[in-house]
């Protein structure tokens, strides 16, 4: 994280952030604040919400601006009082996303969900590309994608190629992804962020490989898992598609988001592409209300890291912040916490370390999927304990009240084949979760790693 810079927000001098880059006391208790049921659920009481990347948390003031608009009458014609003011909630909107995506260039686009519009994307571009062209995908990619590669393939002549996992890493290595590239390859499709291992890519340094060997490649991302974990620099990153979703930004209701660039735009040859719609048509208001609610939040938290004028950089800052806290975070999750960090369990007796203090990396029976370090995991892990299933896991831990998230369905299934698991649990962070939390979590785990094994793995 670069240094943490003085602020107006900050007069005592207190900094914001620690030299990890987690938030301060204060800083943090302000954050939860701002989110709903952030330390319990409505139904099962006292909880620690560990399951990010599954359901993340709603940030209160998109809700309640999203309800206030449903609350009002519907102007049905343009002449209507009500007319011209909702239709300014929804331009803001516009404006805010394209801030918060860094889009000085190309449009946007929506559609019903993040699926759709990914689906739409995809299908654009892959009408848009001559026959007997190459389309290159990732083991990474969506359930959908493989088929609607090859429903698209088999009508045009297309070649196809699925660049793997490096099973060492966890991740799409760059050097990986360039020996699958040809000249020929005319549409390449990246996932910012695996939802499995949460494990990033290095996209810019992906589709500057991809731009030396193919120039004309439409490079489409799917950032919905990224959104909400990191700065967002589309029209710097030489692509031509980043998609999103508005609950992976805290907001509600649902909706997906497409940024384009102009060349992508030009192969629409003056249509608008099937089930893509762009701005002031059939605009769904509460959902743009929300977005701008949204970098209203990253506004507020920015400028406790930075005193920039413009609210381009406030947004980088909160960001790069949120990028810092949720590192520091799964850092103590894998290597446990400093020994003078006050735990709320009686110690145990054992010669296995406590985990605590060792972090889920540095016990023996746990085996972290992907990369042993917090450096390019966008606030989120899975893992195998070997002798217990990972359902015994999940629900160990919502017993203690943490929610995690069991791996086992199709999807997951096929992402952790190259790790040789057909299951495993997943912790996923937000910045809204705390140090206490992590422990809690590690503590919790403890006397469960402590059972003997069932024989598994």
């Amino acid at each position: 994280m670069p240094p943490v810079r003085a602020s107006a927000c900050h007069h005592d001098g207190t900094p914001p952030c620690d030299e990890t880059g987690l938030f301060g006391e204060a800083l943090q208790a302000r954050v939860r604040t701002r989110f709903y049921y952030v330390d319990h659920c409505p139904v099962d009481g006292r909880r620690i919400h560990m399951n990010g990347a599954g359901e993340p948390l709603a940030l209160k003031a998109a809700v309640q601006a999203g309800a206030e608009l449903a609350s009002l009458p519907a102007p049905l014609e343009a002449e209507a009082p009500g007319y011209p003011a909702q239709a300014a909630v929804a331009t803001h909107g516009w404006e805010d996303l394209e801030t918060l995506l860094g889009a000085s260039h190309g449009r946007l686009w929506r559609a019903p969900s993040v699926d759709e519009c990914w689906a739409r994307v995809l299908g654009l571009a892959l009408e848009s590309i001559p026959p007997q062209s190459q389309v290159v995908s990732t083991a990474l990619a969506p359930v959908e994608e493989p088929a609607t590669i090859a429903l698209r393939a088999r009508q045009r002549a297309l070649r196809t190629a699925t660049v793997p996992v490096n099973p060492l890493t966890g991740r799409l290595e760059t050097p990986d992804v360039e020996r699958w590239i040809t000249p020929e390859t005319r549409v390449a499709t990246l996932m910012h962020t695996c939802p499995m291992t949460g494990m990033r890519q290095d996209v810019p340094g992906i589709a500057s490989a991809i731009r030396r060997v193919a120039p004309a490649c439409f490079i489409l991302v799917l950032g919905a898992h990224h959104a909400g974990h990191g700065p967002l620099d589309v029209a710097q990153w030489e692509v031509d598609a980043y998609v999103v979703g508005s609950e992976a930004l805290f907001c509600r209701p649902r909706q997906g988001f497409a940024w384009l660039s102009r060349r992508l735009c030009l192969a629409m040859r003056d249509a608008p592409p099937s089930g893509l719609m762009p701005p002031r048509r059939d605009e769904a208001s509460a959902a743009l209300a929300s977005i701008t609610e949204w970098v209203a939040y990253l506004d507020w938290l920015g400028g406790h890291f930075s005193t920039a004028i413009p609210r381009r950089p406030r947004l980088v800052a909160a960001s790069e912040a949120i990028q810092a806290h949720e590192r520091a975070l799964l850092q103590r999750l894998l290597h446990g916490v400093d020994d003078g960090m006050p735990t709320t369990s009686a110690a145990i007796t054992t010669t296995t370390p406590r985990l605590s203090r060792c972090g889920l990396q540095g016990h023996p029976r746990v085996r972290v999927i992907g990369a042993p370090h917090a450096r390019w995991r966008d606030g989120t892990l899975a893992f195998d304990v070997r002798g217990i299933e990972a359902w015994e896991v999940v629900q160990w831990l919502a017993a203690t009240g943490i929610s995690a998230q069991l791996l086992r369905s199709p999807e997951a299934e096929r992402l952790l084949a190259p790790f040789g698991y057909k299951a495993a649990t997943r912790l996923s962070l937000s910045h809204y979760n705390s140090e206490e939390e992590v422990v809690a979590c590690l503590e919790a785990l403890e006397p469960l790693l402590e059972r003997p094994s069932k024989g598994k793995g």
